[in-house]
């Protein structure tokens, strides 16, 4: 008699680089939110509905030996048999403990996809006579959206008065075009203080100066 064997491809459940054993239940929750701000006519819907984060939850398995497929003769222990079960719960713990304190996104892959930059929010463990030396646990993750920003450079343009808003410059006449340099010239040469415009027109007449 011909015999038939089947091969199921089971993609293995983890959360960031550690692989669970199974994932007893899953629970996705996907929600939006509406605003309270009244619609205006003609306005689209969809700008008043909000996506909510991603929330999935888990029961996850932990067994006292690892799941493996057992490839040589069924007589003879199996790798993990000959350890202490115990080793194997106590390492998974802690190794779920400090995932979650790390308080860092991670990948959960899950019987149906994997979600990235999911937020480990809880951590429940419930076991009792019936589980033994296993370890089942709950875990609720919560995806965080990562925006990235951009820097663009834009030219401005100074924000310049017009023609029109300058106030004209009122015409000081020649005094007011002496530079500082010859009136202390004049000041040493007369020992008096700042000439006057007429004082300066007649000492460039007897210099012959043009003024």
């Amino acid at each position: 008699m011909a015999e038939i064997t089947f091969q199921y491809h089971i993609p293995p459940k983890s959360i960031g680089n550690f692989k669970v054993d199974a994932f007893i239940n899953e629970r996705y929750s996907f929600s939006n939110s509406v605003t309270d701000i009244p619609m205006e006519d003609g306005s689209h819907a969809s700008d008043h509905v909000v996506e909510n984060a991603l929330e999935i939850q888990i029961s996850g398995f932990i067994g006292r030996t690892e799941f493996t497929a057992w490839e040589g003769p069924m007589s003879g222990p199996a790798k993990d048999q000959a350890r202490d079960p115990r080793e194997r719960i106590k390492a998974a713990y802690f190794e779920l403990l400090r995932l979650k304190s790390k308080r860092e996104p991670v990948v959960l892959t899950t019987g149906l996809d994997a979600y990235p930059n999911m937020v480990i929010t809880s951590f429940e463990i419930d076991r009792n006579a019936a589980t033994g030396m296993d370890l089942p646990f709950e875990m609720t993750f919560k995806q965080i959206r990562i925006v990235r920003s951009k820097t663009v450079g834009i030219n401005v343009k100074p924000n310049l008065p017009s023609t029109d808003q300058v106030a004209p410059v009122k015409n000081k006449g020649i005094l007011g075009q002496i530079c500082d340099f010859m009136q202390e010239q004049w000041k040493m040469a007369t020992g008096a203080g700042r000439c006057t415009e007429d004082e300066y027109r007649e000492a460039c007449k007897k210099k012959g100066w043009q003024p």
